[in-house]
C-alpha cells in the first residue's frame, strides 16, 4: 500500500470517527466520545477509565465490564489498532502542535525512487551490536508506560475520583469539542476553551514520548495485545537488505512512533506495542514487510 494512502486512510478514520462523535454531540443523540461512548441502553467506556471509576469507587461497575471485556478482546484480536487507526492524538499532534520528527524517523526520503541513492553499508555483525547497545541504554517502553498505569489506578483508589481524566490528552481534545459546540450550538462561552486546548498542546510538546512511553491508555492496550496473532508485521529475511547484502538499512525500525525492531528485538518498542500504522511497510525499500492475518 503507498505510504500516502496509508497516512490519508488512517487521517480520514480519524476524522470519521470525531466528526459522528461531533454530529451526535450537536444532535444530542447521548453518543458521548471515545471516554465514554454508547447509543440508548447500549454503553461502553475507555477500559482505562473502567478501571479508574471502579477503584475509585469501590465497585464491580458489572454493567461496563462487557464493554472492558469486548475491547480486550478486540485489542487481543487486532493489536492496537486504537492508537493507530482511531485516537485523535496523532492527528492533533501533527496539525496542531506540529511536532511530528519525521527528519528522525528517515534517513533518507529518496532511497524507494532514487536508484543512485544507496542505504548505509556496514557490518552485519557490527550492525547489531551498536543496535544492542543502543537499546540497552535505553529502557523499554513498556517499563515506563506500566509505571504511569500503576501511578493511574494507585491515584484513583487513593483519591475516589479518576485523577488522570483531568489530563487525558485524548479526553480533553473532545472536551474541547464540545466546549466548541456548546459555544457556536447554544451560545454558552466558557473557558474550557482555552485552557483544555492550552494542557493539550503542552503536554504534547513537552511529552514528546507521550504516546510510546507515557499514555498510560497505550500501556494498557499492550497488556491485551501480548495475545495477538493478527496483522503482526511479519519480515520476509530473503528480500530484506539486511539480511542479504550486509546492509545497514533500519528503514523499518526509524520510521517507528515505538521504536519497535523487526528484526533482532533490539528497539525499545515490543511487537505488542504494535498500532498497525504500517509505516515500516510502506516505507521499506524493497517490499519486505507484510501484515498477514495470521
Amino acid at each position: 500500500m503507498n505510504r500516502n494512502r496509508t497516512r490519508t486512510l488512517r487521517v480520514t478514520t480519524m476524522a470519521v470517527v470525531a466528526i459522528t462523535i461531533i454530529i451526535g454531540a450537536v444532535k444530542n443523540a447521548g453518543t458521548g466520545s471515545l471516554s465514554a461512548f454508547g447509543v440508548k441502553n447500549i454503553s461502553a467506556i475507555c477500559p482505562l477509565g473502567y478501571l479508574e471509576t471502579a477503584l475509585a469507587g469501590r465497585e464491580f461497575l458489572p454493567h461496563l465490564l462487557l464493554s472492558f471485556l469486548v475491547i480486550a478482546g478486540l485489542t487481543a484480536l487486532l493489536g492496537r489498532v486504537f492508537c493507530g487507526w482511531i485516537c485523535p492524538i496523532p492527528l492533533v499532534r501533527k496539525l496542531v502542535v506540529n511536532k511530528v520528527d519525521e527528519g528522525q524517523k528517515n534517513f533518507t526520503n529518496s532511497t524507494t525512487n532514487d536508484d543512485s541513492a544507496q542505504p548505509i553499508l556496514a557490518d552485519r555483525e557490527t550492525a547489531k551490536a551498536s543496535c544492542s547497545q543502543e537499546s540497552s541504554s535505553t529502557a523499554k517502553n513498556s517499563s515506563s508506560g506500566l509505571v504511569i498505569l500503576g501511578v493511574t489506578l494507585g491515584s484513583s483508589a487513593i483519591f475516589g475520583f479518576p485523577v488522570f481524566c483531568l489530563i487525558c490528552p485524548l479526553g480533553l481534545v473532545f472536551a474541547t469539542l464540545f466546549a466548541l459546540i456548546r459555544l457556536l450550538h447554544f451560545n454558552e462561552p466558557s473557558f474550557d476553551l482555552i485552557v483544555f486546548p492550552i494542557v493539550v498542546i503542552v503536554e504534547l510538546v513537552l511529552l514528546k514520548k507521550w504516546c510510546s512511553k507515557l499514555c498510560p491508555v497505550g500501556a494498557l492496550l499492550s497488556l491485551f495485545s501480548r495475545f495477538n496473532r493478527n496483522l503482526v508485521p511479519t519480515v520476509d529475511r530473503s528480500r530484506c537488505l539486511e539480511e542479504n547484502r550486509d546492509t545497514k538499512c533500519q528503514r523499518c525500525r526509524s520510521v517507528c512512533s515505538f521504536d519497535v525492531d523487526l528484526k533482532n528485538g533490539s528497539g525499545t518498542g515490543d511487537i505488542s506495542d504494535c498500532t498497525k500504522c504500517r509505516e515500516c511497510a510502506d516505507n521499506c525499500p524493497v517490499q519486505a514487510i507484510r501484515f498477514p492475518w495470521r
